[in-house]
């Protein structure tokens, strides 16, 4: 069984970091093109699993996470 991805697009802005969440992704070759997207301000981008992306966007981000074509 694999594991299932998120990812995470967090930058700083006005004195504390705001995080978005996508997902989950279908595979990792998936997860690989979203983490290579650029999105032209700045964010930083990372994979992680659901438990990590609980931890740094909290559970409601997660449960919300936007779908990736």
């Amino acid at each position: 069984m694999s594991k299932i991805l998120y990812g995470v697009s967090s930058k700083y802005e006005f004195g504390g970091w705001s995080h978005r969440v996508y997902g989950p992704f279908k595979d990792q070759e998936q997860a690989d093109k979203w983490l290579h997207t650029e999105e032209y301000d700045f964010r930083e981008r990372e994979i992680m699993s659901k438990t990590k992306a609980i931890q740094l966007a909290g559970r409601k981000s997660v449960e919300h996470a936007q779908e990736v074509a």
